[in-house]
């Protein structure tokens, strides 16, 4: 069975615990996940009206759904992202925007986002069933039944990026939660392959002086496992990236023969939510693909 793209939430959700409570009951109970569990079924689901076996199995989803949102390991030990996470619980809104910028950056939250968006301008009903057909055309995928998107609504709605009970995005906030302009991401979509993977070894090399940009192809290649045209790189992929303003390149002059670009990246590229993004898209849909999503079926047939 293909693994879920999606974090697993059950009963991590906020209409069934509070937040600032579990990262407390981790941080008292850190490396004894059974204590941790025990603790989870005193204060939430001890007095449900089910038998003892399944009030364990609840305290025991709410563990996995923490470990599946990166918040704590297996031993129920705070990562560092919990510990983040359990430094800012005394003030709500600042807890709940650092889960939900993870939950963008980190748990294919933005393409959940984008694909909601593009739904709703296309004229389709947003509900669990579309959702899962809508994000698998973009490369994400997670089980048939699951409410794997439900609860990422949950969390991304304490932050104001989700409206209330509805599958609707407060463009404004998401921008403010995120850092940096969510259309990064649809310029990012909109990239070949062979784009994208450059970007991500640019990434990689964690340089920010010029580098050659054969020498950073023949990384990607490597990396990604994606061939570039060697004659036409500057063609097919840098002008591109240039223009949408994540590289600067520069031909050498210097010496005899054909000399490669030099690349550095542009303090766009440099910022933290770009890797994540890329590797959000590493098996998205072709881009010509995508850009129809946006529309109404009835428009595309019409061509």
């Amino acid at each position: 069975m293909r693994k879920s793209d999606l974090p697993f939430g059950s009963e991590f959700s906020p209409s069934q615990i509070e937040l600032r409570r579990v990262l407390e009951l981790a941080h008292e109970h850190g490396g004894d996940w059974k204590a941790f569990e025990a603790a989870v079924r005193s204060n939430y689901f001890e007095n449900h009206s089910t038998d003892d076996y399944s009030r364990g199995k609840l305290a025991n989803n709410t563990k996995l759904g923490m470990i599946a949102y990166g918040i704590i390991d297996r031993d129920a030990s705070l990562t560092d992202f919990g510990k983040e996470l359990y430094e800012a619980r005394e003030t709500e809104e600042v807890l709940y925007r650092l889960l939900a910028r993870h939950i963008l950056l980190h748990l294919h939250g933005l393409t959940l986002v984008r694909c909601i968006q593009d739904m709703t301008v296309a004229g389709e009903e947003v509900n669990l069933t579309t959702l899962r057909d809508g994000l698998a055309v973009r490369g994400v995928h997670y089980p048939s039944g699951g409410k794997h998107p439900s609860m990422m609504r949950l969390w991304l709605a304490k932050a104001g990026v989700i409206v209330g009970s509805r599958w609707q995005v407060n463009e404004a906030k998401l921008k403010e939660v995120l850092g940096s302009d969510p259309d990064d991401y649809d310029l990012l979509a909109g990239f070949t392959t062979e784009q994208r993977a450059f970007l991500r070894a640019l990434c990689n090399t964690g340089t920010t002086t010029p580098q050659p940009a054969n020498e950073l192809a023949r990384l990607a290649s490597m990396t990604y496992g994606v061939k570039f045209p060697e004659k036409s790189l500057p063609k097919l992929v840098l002008h591109a990236l240039v223009e949408a303003g994540f590289i600067k390149a520069e031909k050498t002059t210097e010496g005899r023969g054909a000399k490669p670009f030099l690349v550095s990246p542009t303090e766009k590229l440099v910022a933290e939510v770009v890797e994540p993004l890329l590797q959000q898209l590493a098996n998205q849909s072709d881009p010509k693909l995508l850009a129809l999503l946006k529309r109404p079926l009835s428009g595309i047939l019409e061509e």
